[in-house]
This record gives structure tokens, sequence and C-alpha cells, in this order.
């Protein structure tokens, strides 16, 4: 249990410190642009593709238009949509082709990496920042917060995930004291078939 203990202490202190560094004009920004989107498609891969779920199923809770992709039933992107890609080297390659797809059809990408010097920071018209260590080579590792041991105990890209996973669901809190809605408007599009 000491472990377990330790290490989420790190992982939430981890997160609050690189939250706390995002860019509040780009979170405006990209408030604006989900809610003046036609679509919003989700793209990530592997556990940010699980952390961009469960930002999806929350968007359609509150009334939001909202596609994964990769999913069978998700039709094409077009002009007037949004995408959302969540990689924290920016280099995964199925996410880059997305954000490149999604220009060419002039849909906005909106982002979430920990580096804007990748191929989707180059393609991202909202950037939002997340200093962490990623999966990818650990010149991505950005932040002081985890030395020693601990790296070994958050391996890959666990602190970028968590930490976006956090920022997600502020994002949603956000989202739903700006549109009015309480939890309640959020149960009504819940799930019946389980």
């Amino acid at each position: 249990m000491e472990i377990i203990k330790k290490t989420t202490e790190e992982i939430t202190r981890h997160a609050l410190e690189v939250i706390g560094k995002i860019d509040e004009k780009e979170v405006s920004k990209m408030i604006e642009t989900i809610i003046n989107t036609n679509s919003i498609f989700i793209v990530g891969t592997g556990r940010s593709e699980l952390v961009g779920k469960s930002f999806a199923m929350r968007l359609m809770h509150l009334g939001f238009t909202v596609y994964v992709v990769g999913d069978v039933t998700t039709p094409a992107i077009k002009n007037g949509d949004s995408l959302f890609a969540i990689s924290g080297s920016g280099e995964t390659k199925t996410v880059t082709l997305a954000a490149k797809t999604a220009k060419d059809v002039g849909a906005n990408v909106i982002g979430i990496t920990a580096n804007t010097d990748s191929t989707l920071g180059k393609l991202l018209d909202v950037t939002i920042l997340l200093e962490s260590k990623t999966k990818e080579p650990w010149k991505y590792y950005t932040s002081n917060v985890l030395k020693g041991n601990y790296d070994d105990l958050t391996p890959m890209g666990t602190l970028f995930e968590d930490s976006t996973q956090l920022f997600l669901d502020g994002l949603i809190a956000e989202f739903m004291a700006l549109l009015g809605k309480k939890e309640q408007d959020l149960k009504k599009r819940h799930a019946l078939i389980e």
C-alpha cells in the first residue's frame, strides 16, 4: 500500500502542477471552438485513446455531437467540425494523420500534447500543452516533478495520460457551468442499455 499511496500522491501533485501551467487563452479558445463546432471527433492511441473516449462520453452526455475516430459508425470529418487530438509525443502516426486530414478538409484541430514542436503541434489551431513525461524518448520529459525511482513507477505516458484525464474532467465541469447543466441533465443522456 505504501507504493500505491506515494505514487498516487506524486501523480496527483504532478497533474495539478502541469494543469496550473496551461495557457488560459488557449483553454478559452478551445471552449469557444468546441461550443461553435458542428461535430467533434476525438482521436488518440492506446491509453490516450481511452482518455479520449471517456471525454467523448461526457461531451455526449452534455448534448454535443461527438465521434471517436476509428469507430465503425464515425462519419467523415468536414469543414465546420473539430478534431480533438491527444498525443503526448505529438508524433503518434494515426493521430498526426488524422490531424493532417482534418486540416485538409478545413476542420479545426485542437490538441493536447507534451511536445508543441512535434508534427501534431505544428498542425494545431488550439494547443493545450501538458508538460509531462511521455512514452516516446525521454527527451520530451519537460517536468522536474518526478525524479529517481518514481520514473519507474509512472512508466511511459502515465503522467501525461493521468494529467490529461484530470484536465478533461475539469473541462467537463467548466462546460456544465457554462451551459447551465446539472448532473441530472447528463443522466438523461446516459446509456440505458448496458
